[in-house]
């Protein structure tokens, strides 16, 4: 697997009991866990887990060969990943944050940045840009500042306040 081909998609928490029981957390909302799921070595290659034991209500998630609190230890606190097909097709003018990092930001045919985070934190979420000028820029991810987005190309097109490239 590629790192391209692969995103994540939750976290697993702390271990629940003694069997290898761990919390789990799932970000896309809705999603179908596969029956194998990736985490990162310490090299930083992709490591298949194979799902024993799901429990969405619970947040519960149990691994083969993770049959016990010592082994299920060893991956806590790790992000999970899944291969990009796997996720579901998202709306109209939604997108997922993965196809939005590393986007060239286009104002007036120039590109004036990248895309180094999304901030949802807020009610309207935030495009954390670095711009050419080695400045980090917030822009409001709404319609009147980001005029299109091109996924396909890694390309956003803008047209933010006056006074923006200022800050």
């Amino acid at each position: 697997m590629t790192k391209e081909e692969m995103v994540i998609a939750g976290k697993i928490h702390g271990t629940h009991g003694v069997r290898g029981d761990l919390k789990i957390e799932i970000f896309p909302p809705n999603f179908k866990l596969p029956e194998i799921i990736y985490v990162k070595d310490k090299e930083g290659n992709f490591q298949p887990l194979e799902v024993e034991a799901f429990s969405r209500k619970k947040g519960l998630i149990r691994f083969k060969g993770y049959d016990d609190l010592d082994k299920a230890k060893k991956i806590k606190h790790k992000y999970f990943y899944v291969e990009t097909s796997r996720l579901p097709k998202p709306e109209k003018d939604t997108f997922y944050e993965y196809q939005l990092i590393d986007a060239d930001v286009i104002y007036n045919d120039k590109v004036v940045g990248k895309i180094i985070k999304v901030d949802d934190r807020l009610s309207t979420a935030y495009l954390i840009i670095k711009c050419t000028d080695e400045k980090i820029r917030h822009l409001p991810f709404i319609n009147e500042f980001v005029k299109e987005i091109d996924v396909e190309n890694k390309k956003i097109y803008i047209q933010p306040p006056e006074g923006w490239f200022s800050l």
